[in-house]
């Protein structure tokens, strides 16, 4: 008897085509949109280069700063008059406008109290950029003014140009074996990928409800068949279409992101803790779907109950912006979110080079979860029918 039922749940999935594109066309094109505007976020320089226009009166000092500030790889910087702040800003397109006065070293060096070098941007511009940019300045300027100190002192200034190149940085991975730079499809793959995995809601509600409703389920109870199996023929179907998904996503990340200018997607754990990360998130969302069906009177109801609590368990859970670049306060919530549980879980093996040790908490976590809420979603079940 299980098998007909099984069957039956197969043949209702491949009849609901619009929810299966949802499952795989929504986190696919998520992908490749998420790894190529982060791309820079683990990039040592930028595609395009912030465009900077330096208003000073040109000599020796300028012209170095200039051809300094353009040795960067994150800005294009050009000598200009002194225009109006808001036609180079928005008519000529410039991201940062520097005023800086020809003899900038010579007022730094006597410590003139009213010495300022102004930047101009839009309201907007990006903090991170500022920062960048301020840095440079603060660099090239130290730069100059230690080689005219080194020259004086007859000390020779090569050891000054060349000590930039002398600090690296090094990856530690917690596998010896993995040499291989993070980058932002690590992060958007195993991202989208559990967000798709909760939306497994979709189809399951819209399936499950029309069948309490059309009265299907009674009709297999009356065959003296319990709940659980009922239940349990709605994990197995739709577990098998969540791991098609993980290989599907972990193919684009690999082959077609590079294709649009991406990075490509470099796992370096092993597969078979992919393997057990995914079952866990699928497991829970399955569960979690069926809890939201047993909840809910009509598909619509369910739709947008489960729909608003997946998006705000992907906004506290690190899937929409990622962990490291939310406030403090924000990380210590998204430990709650069980989109964080799979995330960090596949992190650790995607990106750390992680063992089982490392993700087993986070299984615990996907467990639970899932035991809480078929367990709710059979007592509701039950309920309901009685």
């Amino acid at each position: 008897m299980f098998r007909y039922i099984l069957k039956k749940e197969f043949l209702l999935i491949f009849r609901d085509i619009h929810a299966l594109l949802v499952l795989f066309v929504m986190p696919a094109v998520f992908i490749l949109i998420m790894s190529l505007a982060l791309k820079n976020t683990y990039s040592d320089s930028f595609d395009v280069k912030l465009k900077v226009a330096i208003i000073a009166k040109e000599n020796l000092d300028i012209k170095t700063f200039i051809k300094e500030l353009n040795n960067s790889s994150y800005f294009t910087a050009y000598l200009t008059s002194d225009e109006s702040i808001k036609t180079l800003i928005y008519d000529k397109k410039y991201d940062f406008i520097v005023k800086l006065d020809s003899d900038f070293k010579n007022k730094i060096n006597s410590n003139e109290e009213n010495f300022q070098i102004q930047s101009f941007s839009k309201a907007d511009i990006n903090k991170e950029h500022f920062h960048i940019l301020k840095n440079s300045i603060v660099e090239i300027i130290s730069k100059t003014i230690m080689k005219d100190y080194f020259i004086k002192s007859k000390i020779d200034a090569k050891v000054l140009s060349e000590l930039n190149n002398k600090i690296n940085n090094s990856y530690i991975y917690k596998n010896d074996k993995i040499e291989t730079k993070a980058n932002s499809v690590q992060q958007s793959v195993p991202s989208w990928l559990v967000f798709s995995m909760f939306f497994i809601l979709i189809p399951i509600s819209n399936t499950f409800i029309n069948e309490k409703n059309f009265g299907t389920i009674s009709r297999i109870r009356s065959i003296n068949v319990s709940l659980f199996p009922i239940l349990a023929s709605k994990i197995i179907p739709y577990f098998i279409i969540n791991q098609i998904q993980v290989i599907i996503m972990i193919l684009i990340g690999i082959y077609i992101i590079p294709i649009f200018g991406g990075d490509s997607l470099v796992i370096n754990g092993n597969y078979l803790l992919i393997f057990c990360m995914s079952s866990a998130i699928s497991i829970a969302a399955i569960c979690f779907a069926l809890f939201i069906a047993n909840i809910s009177k009509t598909t619509e109801e369910a739709t947008s109950i489960g729909g608003v609590i997946n998006i705000i368990f992907a906004a506290l859970g690190g899937i929409m912006v990622p962990k490291f670049v939310m406030p403090e306060f924000m990380q210590n919530i998204t430990s709650y979110s069980p989109m964080s549980w799979g995330l960090e879980g596949l992190l650790e093996i995607f990106v750390r080079g992680g063992n089982f040790n490392d993700i087993k908490i986070y299984l615990l976590y996907l467990l639970l979860f899932a035991t809480i809420s078929i367990l709710l979603a059979y007592i509701l079940l039950k309920k309901g029918r009685n």
